[in-house]
């Protein structure tokens, strides 16, 4: 199971302080390096908190590392017109030499949207225009030209020069947890991120993963997938110098493993991720 990390710009970090978090995981041996797309920390109003926007923090990670891998978990799809993020995700990928993992989902922060202007359409509303984003992402990564009438969104003879690096695109991850989210998924990505939790936010327990992992795969055969899909989900965790917390790490990465995961992403508080970056990699050596 590869092992990365997840960072949200809405929690105030400041750029210099994310390009030594991504430089000291790309030292340690972390396999990826993750950011959320969001556009201010908390409710409206609270605080002016630094939030870097996800997709330029990115462009600018791919030119400050060599070899470890960059996404966001996930993308609003309504943010960015489609064709533009299309080519948008492709510039990143050349910048970084095929280290980009594009990450979407429906969206879900109804107060972001309504602060900064965007429409917040009923959920399967939402779903159609996910369903249209990749449509249109992946018709411009692998066409020279194309055109594509969706029910929210259209192109017509559009170009994405450069395309990604990577062929015949970035992997796509689908974030989610509802049935009509894991069909897109299904069809269109190379991963899903399962959005689901435990009572009140807790993290899945190993039984709990494989039986939500089941669902997901459950839902790729009823579509006659004939490629098994990758699977990704986040956990917040805390690693100290006691061993306590070392030996709950591995623990969790070792029951999700079994479950069938294929990669775990890690959450460390702001103010201490410098020094459990540091810890992780001897977690690595030990997972």
């Amino acid at each position: 199971m590869k092992i990365a990390l997840i960072f949200s710009p809405a929690a105030g970090h400041p750029f210099a302080e994310l390009r030594d978090f991504a430089r000291e995981a790309e030292r340690v041996g972390v396999e990826s390096f993750w950011v959320s797309d969001h556009f201010f920390g908390g409710p409206v109003g609270v605080g002016d908190r630094d939030c870097l926007e996800a997709f330029t923090l990115l462009a600018a990670l791919a030119r400050e590392t060599r070899r470890i891998r960059l996404g966001v978990l996930v993308a609003a799809a309504q943010y960015r017109n489609p064709a533009l993020l299309a080519k948008i995700v492709a510039g990143i990928d050349q910048m970084s030499d095929g280290r980009f993992e594009f990450g979407i989902g429906a969206g879900w922060k109804a107060a972001e949207y309504s602060a900064y202007g965007y429409e917040f359409p009923p959920a399967g509303t939402r779903v159609d225009q996910l369903k249209d984003t990749l449509e249109i992402c992946r018709r411009l990564w692998t066409s020279d030209r194309a055109t594509y009438h969706g029910r929210q969104y259209r192109i017509d003879d559009a170009v994405c020069a450069p395309k990604p690096a990577q062929r015949p695109h970035p992997p796509i991850w689908v974030g989610g947890s509802g049935p009509r989210v894991m069909r897109l998924a299904a069809r269109y990505a190379d991963g899903f991120d399962l959005g689901r939790r435990g009572p009140g936010g807790t993290p899945l327990g190993a039984d709990e993963m494989a039986a939500a992992l089941a669902e997901v795969r459950k839902v790729c055969d009823e579509a006659k997938r004939e490629r098994p899909i990758a699977l990704s989900h986040w956990v917040s965790a805390e690693l100290g110098a006691d061993d306590d917390s070392r030996h709950e790490l591995i623990e969790r990465i070792r029951g999700y493993e079994r479950a069938g995961l294929d990669r775990l992403l890690i959450a460390f508080p702001r103010d201490r991720a410098g020094e459990m970056i540091d810890r992780l990699g001897e977690v690595l050596a030990q997972a």
